[in-house]
């Protein structure tokens, strides 16, 4: 029999319209063998990665210059693997760190703090649940956090968030600079790698003076599946400290060709990236308005942000949120309908909304084909009025135990498997998460709440996809006599 995957990819793939990731960039330089091509570490004159020589630091060096850091390394494990590097440098740095932390952290963080033995407390955060979005914290929230908090070694802000929303970085990194300038500043900026290129999107976190930035590179910086940079400055980072994070966590066999397709996507976009990464937003754009067209339809715009001005500083234009508060729908049932019979690929789905993610491949007919399929689709789920709406519960309370205590212990001594609906009140052993966009709802250590079970049970039963141990969410592990 023959290769299913091979098949999907030469195919299937193409025969959809994806405003998804990844956002590659097809006139970019690219390897043209790949399977001829294929090599290891072993052909080492030329550099090794895992040291950062050769032909590699040069491609890093380039890639910091242009994204204005002082250093740069390239993963080949997304961003999920780039937040474990830099974490690992805070458990190397500071043995068992305080971070505090954006309640829209990706599941990645929380992992690497379980793994690395990182304590983490949660900066207060809004829900918009007519947009669907995560709203980021003001300044203030940010340093009366710290004043909780003044042991806290590092802040690590996940922005923007996945729905584009930027907060007032430079204000905040301000802030925290003035409460204590051994505080160290990260940014998951997983969503932001295009920023750099054009001044109608909101600044970078190089720009807004952060010391760290995690950079998804093949969501929108036009690299292939899977690759990533982490920015630092020399002068707030221990910079041999972090080769040591990185040599210690990422394979000692990397994919040259995922290596190359960041430089190949590095030196495009420093030559044309302002074109580039303008005729995406152009796209975008288009797309917004014929999509306004659709009656009773919202799309998320200036003026539906209007009210969280005093938290956000922009947004990301190349994403268009479909708000569906009119329409007799989730955004998880609008998504299937749409892959399945329409061939359309939203970037991800939630309970109220869609969200298209406008990429470097996508053809000029595919904002036609889109607007008409999603037309379509809505004409078949029809209108409601007084649509009931969803809030993830987003709790800033602090953990009854470290969720890295608990990973730590023996799971057949301290947990039980006990029915979902009898668990508020008890504490959870395992973490539950919404994927995507993979923040977390249930987390190891806090506390279950009756409003945690009734989010994910609504989640669960109209569609949406659950990271959990039992996917059927008839039960959850708990720490057992607590």
């Amino acid at each position: 029999m023959g290769s299913k995957l091979v098949d999907f990819l030469n195919r299937e793939v193409r025969r959809y319209v994806r405003w998804c990731t990844p956002s590659v960039i097809l006139n970019a330089e690219r390897v043209e063998d790949i399977y001829g091509t294929d090599v290891s570490a072993s052909l080492s004159i030329y550099g090794i990665p895992g040291e950062s020589s050769g032909i590699f630091y040069e491609a890093q060096e380039r890639a910091a210059k242009l994204y204005g850091a002082d250093m740069t390394l390239f993963s080949v494990h997304g961003s999920t693997g780039s937040v474990y590097i830099v974490m690992r440098y805070l458990s190397l740095a500071y043995g068992t760190p305080l971070v505090l932390v954006t309640r829209n952290i990706h599941v990645s963080v929380q992992n690497a703090c379980e793994d690395f033995g990182i304590r983490y407390r949660f900066i207060p955060s809004q829900y918009d649940e007519e947009l669907d979005a995560f709203v980021p914290p003001t300044p203030d929230d940010v340093e009366e956090s710290l004043r909780r908090h003044p042991e806290a070694n590092a802040v690590l802000l996940s922005n923007p968030t996945y729905e584009g929303l930027s907060c007032k970085l430079k204000e905040i990194v301000r802030r925290i600079r003035n409460f204590s300038e051994d505080v160290l500043i990260i940014v998951d900026e997983a969503w932001g790698s295009h920023f750099r290129f054009s001044d109608r999107l909101p600044e970078t976190a190089m720009e807004a003076g952060a010391d760290v930035s995690i950079q998804s590179t093949h969501k929108q910086g036009g690299s292939l599946q899977q690759t990533g940079m982490i920015h630092w400055k020399r002068d707030r980072v221990d910079s041999d400290l972090m080769m040591e994070a990185y040599r210690g966590y990422t394979t000692t066999s990397p994919s040259f060709h995922l290596m190359a397709s960041l430089d190949a996507a590095r030196s495009y976009l420093e030559r044309s990236g302002k074109r580039a990464v303008g005729s995406v937003i152009k796209k975008a754009e288009e797309l917004r308005e014929k999509l306004k067209e659709i009656p009773k339809l919202k799309i998320m715009d200036d003026g539906l942000l209007e009210k969280w001005r005093d938290r956000i500083s922009g947004w990301d234009l190349t994403k268009t949120q479909v708000i569906l508060t009119s329409y007799d729908t989730t955004g998880f049932q609008l998504d299937l309908l749409l892959q399945r019979k329409y061939r359309v690929v939203p970037e991800t789905s939630n309970y109220n909304s869609l969200l298209f993610m406008a990429t470097f491949q996508l053809r000029e007919e595919d904002v036609d084909i889109t607007t008409k399929a999603v037309g379509k689709a809505l004409s078949e789920v029809g209108t409601v009025r007084n649509k009931k709406l969803l809030r993830p519960p987003l709790r800033a309370d602090p953990p009854v135990i470290d969720p890295y205590i608990v990973r730590r212990m023996p799971k057949r001594i301290i947990s039980r498997r006990v029915p979902l609906r009898l668990a508020p009140g008890m504490i959870s052993a395992e973490n539950i998460t919404p994927y995507p966009p993979g923040v977390p709802i249930l987390i190891k250590g806090f506390r279950i709440s009756k409003e945690d079970i009734e989010y994910l049970l609504t989640v669960k039963r109209h569609g949406g996809i659950l990271l959990a141990k039992d996917p059927s969410l008839e039960t959850v592990e708990v720490i057992y006599g607590m």
